[in-house]
């Protein structure tokens, strides 16, 4: 009950000292509003590296890279038995079947293909172990393509949306249809449609506007071992390979396994050297700069706060003077030392949460605007990357409450003093003060 009376106290004496509250405030909420302008940008750049680093595919995996090491004895360029073998990453994935898996690509020669109405369609032939990794190509019939397409050789395709519209006639079902390829060595063969992807936005920005759609030219997908096998490509040795891992398992120990699995590949080979890059890993590391950076400035932007604590200590001090007489009446009539100090420090506490609460409103408006800016320069200026650079604007929910605990112990701490000095006030000197 006492303390409801003390905050409707306090609410009356800033009501009746507008402009002097505010003024009061302006310390609180200029560094409240910084700091979660700050962390707002800070963990919307996090959000938007992650988003953008997901649209353009999966970042669970290794890239294994491959050099010669400076040697007098040894050529500057690697032979094909220093490189990496479909046997070498077969024997890693069967050794460690719980932390890896294989997802190999390759790019082959444009295709052309004679649609219904006699037109050439021309398409990118592509291999892959499997489709799952593609995470920003979005399925809309059917399936793509599975591992064991890929392992037992079947001769599968994934096409596209736009593919789909330039080759078939409307209302054809393209789930099961047979397309005819010719491929890099010349012989055609026949696969068998399983699956349609959506075609992202952002690919369309590779074409000059006004160009036809059925100019266009887009990626089809067919199981890797299969186009391997019909090329008679099967030791194919790699400068680097892509090795996938499951999410799952720690980074660290993952990285460690790789790197003894092949430093004992090549031990007897000195001069070739090796380097394994994960992007996980490096984006970890970017978020870490990051929040390094956006803590580093947040502190300094928090010093204001000291500023505007000093700034209520000035202010309640200035209040209790004014209010010298008001304290003395109410010693008089029985309140206790406790009773006063708690009246000024709540006071203190409510103009600084008031403070923080209108800081965090500006703070987050600051933080979204920069967010919007940014967005709407990005498409602006490079519209063919608006759909892959995802900008996320995201307030941080921690640093909110942070500020809110930090607002009330500013006034608890800078408040205090005029409190505990309004308490000590000898009731008589405080009745005779004019």
């Amino acid at each position: 009950m006492q303390l409801i009376e003390n905050i409707r106290l306090a609410f009356t004496s800033i009501a009746a000292n507008k402009m002097r509250s505010v003024l009061t405030m302006i310390g609180i909420i200029i560094g409240i509003s910084a700091v979660i302008m700050i962390t707002t940008i800070g963990n919307s750049i996090q959000k938007t590296l992650v988003n953008t680093f997901n649209s353009i595919g999966s970042l669970n995996y290794f890239d294994v890279y491959l050099y010669i090491q400076s040697s007098e004895d040894t050529s500057d360029v690697l032979k094909d038995d220093d490189k990496i073998t479909r046997e070498m990453l077969d024997e890693l994935v069967k050794t460690y079947p719980d932390y890896f898996y294989l997802n190999l690509t390759s790019n082959y020669n444009t295709c052309t293909l004679r649609n219904w109405n006699n037109q050439d369609v021309k398409v990118s032939l592509n291999s892959a172990m499997s489709t799952q990794e593609y995470t920003d190509l979005k399925i809309l019939r059917g399936r793509g393509i599975s591992y064991q397409d890929s392992l037992l050789h079947k001769q599968t395709a994934w096409v596209s949306s736009l593919f789909v519209e330039q080759y078939f006639p409307k209302n054809i079902d393209p789930i099961g249809q047979t397309l005819t390829f010719e491929l890099p060595d010349g012989q055609s063969q026949n696969f068998v449609i399983v699956g349609v992807y959506e075609l992202p936005a952002a690919y369309m920005t590779n074409y000059e506007p006004g160009t036809k759609d059925i100019d266009k030219v887009t990626p089809v997908y067919v199981p890797y071992d299969t186009m391997t096998n019909l090329l008679h490509e099967e030791e194919k040795s790699y400068y680097y390979a892509e090795v996938y891992y499951y999410t799952e398992n720690d980074i660290e120990m993952l990285t460690n396994v790789l790197q003894e699995f092949f430093e004992e590949k090549y031990h007897e080979k000195p001069y070739v050297g090796f380097e394994i890059y994960n992007m996980q890993k490096q984006l970890g590391m970017i978020n870490t700069v990051v929040n390094v950076v956006t803590v580093a400035i947040s502190v300094i932007a928090a010093i204001s706060l000291i500023v505007g604590g000093v700034g209520v200590m000035n202010i309640m001090l200035v209040s209790i003077t004014e209010r010298t007489k008001e304290i003395g009446v109410r010693k008089a009539l029985g309140a206790q030392n406790s009773s006063i100090r708690m009246q000024f420090v709540v006071e203190a506490i409510l103009i600084c949460l008031i403070g923080g609460l209108i800081g965090i409103t500006l703070g987050i408006l600051g933080g979204v605007s920069i967010g919007t800016l940014a967005k709407a320069l990005v498409n602006q200026m490079y519209p063919e990357y608006a759909s892959i650079f995802s900008i996320t604007i995201q307030p941080s929910i921690p640093a909110i409450l942070i500020s809110v605990g930090f607002s009330i112990l500013t006034g608890v701490f800078f408040g205090y003093y005029p409190a505990n000095k309004a308490a000590k006030m000898n009731p008589i000197d405080a009745l005779r003060y004019d």
